[in-house]
Formats: C-alpha cells, sequence, structure tokens
C-alpha cells in the first residue's frame, strides 16, 4: 500500500507517464529476479526446519546449507546482471543490475524470517516491514523530488530489504556457520525447483502485459495501463498475500488442509470483494483523482481487470496448499499453462485491438482457461468437490452484489465518489453481519482466541 501511495505522489509530481513506463519495463521483471536469486528456499525451511529434517542428513546443518546455497545464487545472478549492463549500456539494464543488490542482502535473512513465520510471529514481521516500507517510500520521493524519476524506483526497494533484513536478524537472531550439508541442500533444490519455477513462469506471464502493450502502443500506454493493473490486480495480490503468508504455515502443518483451504480462501473474498465492487464501480473517478487526467480506456481497463481479480481470490491461496503439501509440481503444472495461455491471449488481442483495453480483455479471455486447470489439479488432491469449495463463497457473492447495487443506486443519485463507498461499506457489512454473521465483535473475539491458542503454556 506505501507503494502504491509513493507511486501516486510521484506521478502528480515528478514523474512523466512515459518516465513511469520506462521504468515498469524494468520494474517487471524485478520480480523474476527475486525468484532467480532467491529460489523460495524460505518455504523449504517452514516446511522443513532442522529440528524435524528426515534422516540422512546432518541434524542442524540445514540452515547454514540453505544459507550459503541462497547466498551463491544471489552472488551468481548479480555478476550476470552487471555483465549485462556493461555490455548492453541501457536503462532498464542497469536498473535490473543495481535491483541485483537486493539479492545478496535478502539472503541474510531467509533463515530468521522462515523461523519467524513458522512460529506464526506475523505481528513482528508486519511491525518490520511496515518500518521499511516507510524508509523505501521516503527514499523514493527523495530521489524522484532530486531529479530521478527512473532510478527512484529500483533504489527503493533496495532500501527496503536493507531494513528488513536488519529489523529481522534483530528480532531473531541467527548466524550461519562454516557447514554445507549436500544432502539438505539437494532436499532444498528439489522442493523449489519446481515452486520456484512456477513463480517464475508467473510473473513472466504477468509481466508479458506490459511487454506487449510497450511493443504495440508504446511507453506512455505501458504507464497508463499500469496504474490501472495496480489499483485492481496489485491490491488484490497485496491482501492475498497477507493472507497465503498466513496460510502456508498452517496448511504445512494442519492435518485438515481441505478446511483450512476453504476457510483461508472464504477470508480473503470477505476481504476483497466489497474492494473489487467499489473499483469496478468507481475506477474512471478512482483513477483521476489519484493520478490526474488519463486516457479513458484506463478505466475501461481497470474494471476489466476486476473480473480477474475475483478469480484470483481463489488462485492466490490454492498455490500454497499445494506447496504445503509437497506437491510443487502440480503449481508449475498451473503457471505452466498459464504463461502459455495468456501471452498468446495478449498478443492476439493486441493484434486485434486498437488501444492498451485490448490486453486487459486478453486477461478477462485467457486467465478463466488457466484458473480451471488450477482447481482441476488442486482440489482431487485434497479430496474436495468443486461444490463443496464454492459453496461457502456463495453468500459472500450475494453480499458484493447487495454493496454493487447499492452502489450503482448511489452512483445514481448523487454520482459522489465517497458516497458510493459509503453505500457500498455499509450494505456490504450490514448484508455480511447478516448473511456470514461477521461483525466487530466476533473479529474481535476470533483474534483473542488465536492469540490464546499461540501462548506458550507455563510448562514450556
Amino acid at each position: 500500500m506505501l507503494d502504491l501511495i509513493s507511486t501516486l505522489i510521484c506521478i502528480r509530481l515528478w514523474v512523466t507517464t512515459a518516465d513511469f513506463g520506462t521504468a515498469t519495463l524494468a520494474v517487471a521483471l524485478f520480480p523474476i529476479l527475486d525468484r532467480l536469486g532467491g529460489m523460495n528456499l524460505g518455504a523449504f525451511l517452514i516446511r522443513e526446519p532442522d529440528d524435524e529434517s528426515p534422516a540422512g542428513g546432518s541434524r542442524g546443518n540445514g540452515e547454514s546449507s540453505v544459507f550459503w546455497l541462497n547466498l551463491g545464487v544471489a552472488a551468481g545472478v548479480l555478476a550476470a546482471l552487471v555483465i549485462g549492463a556493461v555490455l548492453v549500456q541501457a536503462i532498464v539494464a542497469s536498473l535490473l543490475a543495481a535491483y541485483g543488490i537486493r539479492l545478496v542482502v535478502q539472503a541474510s535473512s531467509i533463515v530468521p524470517e522462515a523461523r519467524m513465520r513458522r512460529a506464526l510471529r506475523f505481528g513482528e514481521l508486519s511491525v518490520i516491514r511496515v518500518i521499511a516500507g516507510l524508509v523505501e517510500t521516503a527514499t523514493k520521493l527523495t530521489l524522484a523530488a532530486a531529479g530521478e524519476p527512473v532510478w527512484c524506483f529500483a533504489i527503493g526497494p533496495i532500501v527496503n530489504t536493507c531494513v528488513t533484513s536488519i529489523g529481522v536478524q534483530l528480532r531473531e537472531r541467527w548466524r550461519p556457520t562454516l557447514a554445507f550439508d549436500r544432502v539438505a541442500a539437494g532436499r532444498a533444490v528439489r522442493f523449489t525447483a519446481a515452486l520456484s519455477g512456477g513463480e517464475l513462469l508467473y510473473y513472466a506471464y504477468t509481466s508479458a502485459d506490459y511487454l506487449v502493450i510497450g511493443a504495440a502502443f508504446g511507453a506512455a500506454a505501458v504507464g497508463a495501463y499500469r496504474l490501472a493493473y495496480e489499483m485492481v490486480l496489485d491490491v488484490v495480490k497485496l491482501v492475498s498475500a497477507i493472507t497465503a503468508e498466513v496460510a502456508y504455515p498452517v496448511l504445512a502443518t494442519t492435518r485438515d488442509v481441505a478446511g483450512e483451504l476453504v476457510r483461508f480462501t472464504r477470508q480473503n473474498a470477505l476481504a476483497l470483494a466489497p474492494v473489487l465492487v467499489f473499483l469496478a464501480l468507481e475506477a474512471d473517478a478512482l483513477l483521476a483523482a489519484l493520478y490526474g487526467p488519463l486516457p479513458p480506456a484506463a478505466a475501461t481497463a481497470a474494471r476489466i481487470l476486476c473480473v480477474v481479480g475475483a478469480l484470483r481470490i481463489s488462485s492466490f491461496v490454492i498455490p500454497p496448499m499445494l506447496a504445503a503439501i509437497g506437491e510443487p509440481r502440480r503449481v508449475l503444472a498451473y503457471q505452466a499453462v498459464a504463461a502459455i495461455v495468456l501471452p498468446a491471449s495478449f498478443a492476439i488481442a493486441a493484434a486485434l485491438g486498437h488501444d492498451f483495453t485490448a490486453v486487459a480483455w486478453g486477461w478477462a479471455a485467457g486467465y478463466p482457461i488457466a484458473f480451471g486447470v488450477l482447481l482441476a489439479l488442486a482440489l482431487p488432491r485434497v479430496e474436495l468437490s468443486l461444490g463443496a469449495y464454492l459453496r461457502p463463497l456463495g453468500r459472500t457473492a450475494l453480499c458484493a452484489i447487495g454493496a454493487a447495487l447499492a452502489g450503482v443506486a448511489a452512483r445514481e443519485l448523487v454520482d459522489n465518489l465517497f458516497a458510493v463507498a459509503g453505500a457500498v461499506l455499509v450494505v456490504y457489512g450490514a448484508l455480511i453481519a447478516w448473511l456470514e454473521g461477521v461483525t466487530p465483535a466476533s473479529i474481535a473475539r476470533a483474534i483473542t482466541a488465536r492469540a490464546r491458542d499461540k501462548a506458550p503454556s507455563p510448562d514450556r
């Protein structure tokens, strides 16, 4: 959220749409570099900590082995990026090389962060990330104001990682030993190869729309489209990432995987349904209020992407479940299908369309296919029928429809951004209290109960 706010301020004050489009061509590749440099080895440590390592390796050396493996890979990626920047001499290549520094720094916190996540210490992690986000925002704004409208988007994340690494080490002190267990490292690579491969494919196809728009319609169109995309799908991803981060260690240790999957999906839907309703209704007014004048196509693209966002409420929760039960290859298969279907949809749509809204239609046409494959791969594995998975979401859908009708009525009567938001939230809140039994009091009771369950017993 802080990233969205800082981007908004930069665009309003210092960064042109063309500059933002240029930065996007590099920023779109940052998540791919994260996966190349980190290999998602933290997920392995959460699922298989040192004290639960199977026979065949040296107990206690698994964490250090994973650290040295991660550091070596990150250093290799950084070296390749630096060489590429020297040879290519382009700003995008230089931005990627600078971002490679983040990968090396990030290795220092992989083990302590995995320990904290397995222990469900998300409160402490949240505080660290908020502080890191604030420092990143200050860095980005300072650089943009100082005349670096492109570099600010690369230096900010590096600073964020440095602060996060320091904060995690302060809360969970850990130092590697000079040991490398090839058995443990081999298990980590085998587990994360499919998982990281799937995430690399994810970031490849979610960056392909930017590249297609840049080739077909120019850098300015990339900037306008990205603002619409981030307002919808990045918000869905942000909220879902919180759900998925909590869900993964729970799903890795629970016996009722199907029940927990349904519960986490329902929680994600409850949080995101009113957001998508409001964004679909007020995309034009919200984009104008946040970013100033934009082509009308931006609002159209945002509304189309809201449909995709509704499907991604579930698709961000299911892959962590598959990884948690030791099925990362199924995640890889789903991402492989998406990586084939979606870029093809983007390219065909761009060739047929007249502006970047065509690529948004490509999302709407292609993603349901990939989503159907994901459900087919995941639900039978946990012995969960499609009806049993979707049925608990039915009442949430009814609440969203009621909130949408209230928002349409408010838009017709007063056509005010805040009035529509108020109508959506009030009606949605009333409906979920009636149909779902979700109230502020019930949420407070659930939080209190979870905190009591997590508290250590006196004999520990």
